[in-house]
């Protein structure tokens, strides 16, 4: 197409030869525009289509680890209650503060444990070995500290050296300490360590079990009872009683009553025994008359024994 120039006549159009190929398509009025509809499943149930869930396969069972009977009676043991404490709220220790009771039971291995530190990391010595404690159950007096009347003493460093001295002295033998045996723990001074906590001193007192029914502890010599002191012997002393006799000629003897003897318990050394006096013998009896057979003295006697008037 030409363009047009001012001043110049317009151009005949002719028309235009329709381009080969496909025949020019007819112009068709625009739909309007509505909003796009949501596509429906193909099935047109309106049913929701979920995806099909994959299988899973179960998680196999861990098979359950073998154990045995030693390893039962090693498994760590309950120390029955709290530890003793020998510090205070504001962890000052507390010089002299003791605690004493009665070794629960027997120790076995389940009451050694590795020594931790305040992380809860394991304890090892230069050479790699673990620090071991002995936690040993307790039966004390019952108390605010302890209302159960259970504690667990943690044994460890110079406390463990310090039990061991005490079972020496006492005569128990190595090892573990013995059920039912006595304890009396006592703080008696803190020992500075340079770049470390202070170490604590304790003192310790062992004494033995008592002997039981089947018979005395080892190393305890059998105890021999008491002999009791015999009674001291108190022989009653009398008096001689006067004779007098009646008109049928029966003496009447009349005898004081002795008093009892003290207990031997209130006094502090028996007196010596005292000679019985021989009892003087009786005199023999008068002659069985009346009265009237009496002579005068005899009469005034008689009426002085009897308390009657003299006739």
């Amino acid at each position: 197409m030409q363009p047009q120039y001012p001043g110049q006549p317009a151009m005949p159009q002719y028309p235009q030869q329709p381009q080969q190929g496909y025949p020019a398509q007819p112009a068709y009025p625009q739909q309007p525009q509505f909003p796009v509809q949501p596509a429906y499943p193909p099935h047109g149930y309106g049913q929701p289509q979920y995806a099909p869930q994959q299988y899973q396969q179960p998680v196999p069972a861990q098979p359950l680890p073998s154990v045995g009977l030693d390893d039962y009676w090693q498994q760590p043991s309950s120390a029955g209650g709290p530890s003793l404490k020998f510090k205070d709220a504001q962890g000052n220790p507390q010089i002299g503060k003791a605690y004493e009771g009665f070794i629960a039971r027997t120790i076995t291995d389940g009451d050694i444990r590795p020594q931790t530190d305040r992380n809860g990391q394991v304890q090892t010595y230069r050479d790699g070995r673990p620090k071991a404690v002995m936690v040993v159950p307790l039966i004390m007096q019952p108390s605010q500290e302890f209302p159960d009347g259970q504690a667990g003493w943690w044994v460890k460093g110079q406390s463990r050296d310090e039990l061991a001295r005490a079972m020496a002295e006492a005569g128990a033998p190595a090892g573990a300490p013995e059920s039912g045996a006595w304890v009396r723990i006592t703080l008696v001074s803190v020992r500075p360590i340079p770049n470390m906590s202070p170490a604590f001193q304790y003192r310790v007192e062992y004494r033995r079990p008592a002997p039981t029914v089947d018979g005395p502890a080892p190393g305890l010599p059998i105890p021999t009872p008491p002999v009791p002191a015999p009674a001291p012997v108190y022989a009653p002393q009398q008096q001689a009683a006067p004779v007098m006799s009646t008109a049928s000629g029966q003496p009447i003897v009349h005898q004081q009553p002795v008093p009892p003897a003290p207990p031997a318990q209130q006094q502090q050394q028996p007196p010596a025994p005292q000679p019985v006096p021989a009892q003087a013998p009786a005199p023999a009896a008068a002659p069985a008359a009346g009265p009237a057979g009496f002579s005068p003295e005899q009469q005034a006697l008689f009426a002085h024994l009897t308390g009657q008037s003299a006739g």
